[in-house]
Formats: structure tokens, C-alpha cells, sequence
């Protein structure tokens, strides 16, 4: 590792209870219970549940499925991770709904009034809870296209006159696309189109913003390592921020986008290589307030599909100056 280099530990994580881009875990009660643990154990204490209701292939699928536990303690995965979060000294943040129907019909309207009705009645129905204490914007990507702009803006209008006692937070992606939708923006281009369409519109309406780092290769020509760019995002969106009153975050993801040409299945994101988990968090940490990922559960945890999963936790732990010892302690050999 590199001598001196400042190391902001991860502090949160989404859950994705609905789509298995990074595997399908099959966990029960024990093992997410143990995942919770281990979060605890190493300082990571917020969740953003990144959606609760979405459709794929044209069927709806609920984090409110009352099949996804086998255990009598949770009516279903949502219910188990309020719970537990409660347990564990955890703060929530709750995503909403992704309607694909309304998105592709292009009736952004009806997209906006269906979010709307479904935080009313997921935040009353879990309101008890002490964990509950933010909101997340499903709609992350932000690109030119289906109205997401539109989308988000007045679902946080919403939130903030509504909910004004909850958290906004938001987890868009650097080199957001442009408007032809094959290319995309230089961090200066980003920040002047969606600071004046979009951040200047949301100023005292979002509280935190995570921008997901996209970065897959640890990039090095004979021992040299090179700039990945990441900085420059940071400084310049960073700026940003400042000035519309948004909290800069990162979303340093824990899984890597497939490389072309490798045979890798398309869509389908296993764990990120170790380097390029440490070369992101040594650019995101001098810069940004805190660091989130997506996401510890299937990317992260020794319960997840993939094989690598306990050695990128187990590197991690190295990273932050702590044994690994301690995933056996939590999980077991």
C-alpha cells in the first residue's frame, strides 16, 4: 500500500432486495444477521435501501414479498431490515418505487404521483421504527431521457414539504450521459448542464448526494501509478455542492463492470479487484464528507454468490488497519 495515504473507511451501504445483478444470495436469517454484525464491528452504520417496489421483464417485484423469509420474526425482507437496523444502531434511508411501465409510456406524471403514494403509506407503516430517519431517490442515474430530471425534482419537493424531519439523499453517477446518449460528459460539462437543470433546481431540497464512481481499472505503466481521473470529479462537483448546500458523499462500488471482450456475462457485476477499491477510496477520501458502497451485501459479505466476496472484505480490512481475523470470528470459517 501507499505510504501515508489517507484512508476514509466505508460508513454505509445500499441493500438491494429485488434485482440479482451482483448475484442471487439466497441468505437466511442467520446469515444476514451476520452481516449486520460485521457492518457494526467495522463502523459502518447507515443502509439506503436502494428500491422497494420495481418491475423486470414485466413482472412487479416487492421487497414486501411476504415469501422472502422462512423465518417467523419478519413478515418479509423490508420488515427484517428495519428490525434489525433498530437492533444494530442503523440509519435508514428508504428508496421508493421504479414504475418501468410509466417511465416507458413516457407518463413521468404518474410516475411522480405513484411515488408519492407509496412513501406515504411505507413511511407511516414504518415510521415507529428509530432507524428511520432518511429518503432515497430511487431514480439515481439522472440521464437525458423517460423525464428523470422531472421525476426527481418533484419527488424531493415532495419529500422536504412532507417529511421535513427526514434526510434527502441521492446517489447519481460521474459522467452522467449526454444527450445523445452514447457519450458522456467531461466533469465539466457535468456540472455546468446538471447544476443548471438540475442541482440549482433541488438547492435546500437535498441534503446529501453519493455520485457512484464508475471507476473499474487500477490503472499502472511500469510501476507508475496513473491518474484515474477521479480527483478532478470530486474537486469540481465537490464545488458544486458547496455552493447549492449538498453534502458531498461517495458511492465507491464493490463490484466491477464487465470487461469487454472477457467473456463476462453483460450486466452481471462481480466483486471489484482489491486495487481498484483502494485506489477509489485513497481519491475519495481527502475530498468527501463520507463514503458509502454499493453494496456490502452481495459484493462484500462471505455469504454472497461470488468467491471472492471474504478475500475483497478480508483486503479491506488491511486497508483500514484491521485484522481479518475478525470475519471468522463473525461468520465462521
Amino acid at each position: 500500500m501507499l505510504k501515508n495515504a489517507e484512508i476514509k473507511p466505508i460508513t454505509g451501504t445500499f441493500v438491494n432486495m429485488l434485482i440479482s445483478d451482483t448475484g442471487i444470495v439466497n441468505a437466511g436469517l442467520k446469515d444476514w444477521e451476520n452481516d449486520f454484525k460485521m457492518m457494526k464491528a467495522i463502523g459502518m452504520d447507515q443502509l439506503f435501501i436502494i428500491r422497494t417496489e420495481t418491475e423486470q421483464n414485466g413482472v412487479r417485484l416487492s421487497a414486501e414479498d411476504p415469501r422472502s423469509t422462512t423465518w417467523p420474526e419478519d413478515e418479509s425482507l423490508l420488515d427484517m431490515v428495519f428490525r434489525l437496523s433498530d437492533k444494530y444502531g442503523m440509519t435508514v434511508y428508504l428508496g421508493g418505487p421504479v414504475g418501468i411501465s410509466n417511465l416507458h409510456s413516457g407518463d413521468w406524471l404518474k410516475e411522480v404521483d405513484d411515488t408519492k403514494r407509496y412513501y406515504d403509506r411505507t413511511i407511516a407503516k414504518y415510521a415507529h421504527h428509530e432507524c428511520f430517519k432518511g429518503l432515497y431517490v430511487s431514480l439515481e442515474a439522472l440521464p437525458w431521457h423517460f423525464n428523470f430530471l422531472d421525476i426527481c425534482i418533484e419527488v424531493l419537493k415532495y419529500m422536504r414539504a412532507n417529511y421535513p424531519q427526514m434526510k434527502t439523499f441521492m446517489s447519481p453517477s460521474f459522467g452522467g450521459p449526454m444527450g445523445d446518449m452514447a457519450s458522456s460528459y467531461s466533469p465539466d460539462k457535468w456540472v455546468d448542464i446538471y447544476g443548471r437543470y438540475f442541482y440549482e433546481k433541488v438547492a435546500g431540497l437535498l441534503d446529501y448526494c453519493a455520485p457512484q464512481d464508475k471507476i473499474a481499472a487500477p490503472a499502472c505503466h511500469y510501476g507508475k501509478i496513473e491518474d484515474c481521473g477521479l480527483a478532478e470529479w470530486y474537486i469540481k462537483v465537490g464545488k458544486m455542492f458547496a455552493e447549492y448546500g449538498i453534502e458531498l458523499w461517495s458511492n465507491i462500488e464493490t463490484f466491477q463492470r464487465p470487461f469487454p471482450g472477457h467473456g463476462e456475462p453483460r450486466g452481471v457485476f462481480r466483486q471489484v479487484d482489491y486495487r481498484s477499491l483502494y485506489t477509489k477510496l485513497t481519491e475519495a477520501s481527502p475530498l468527501v464528507k463520507r463514503i458509502i458502497t454499493y453494496e456490502y451485501f452481495s459484493c462484500m459479505s462471505p455469504n454472497t454468490e461470488w468467491g471472492s466476496a471474504r478475500r475483497l472484505l478480508a483486503r479491506y480490512l488491511e486497508m483500514i488497519g484491521k485484522d481479518p481475523a475478525l470475519i471468522d470470528e463473525i461468520y465462521g470459517r
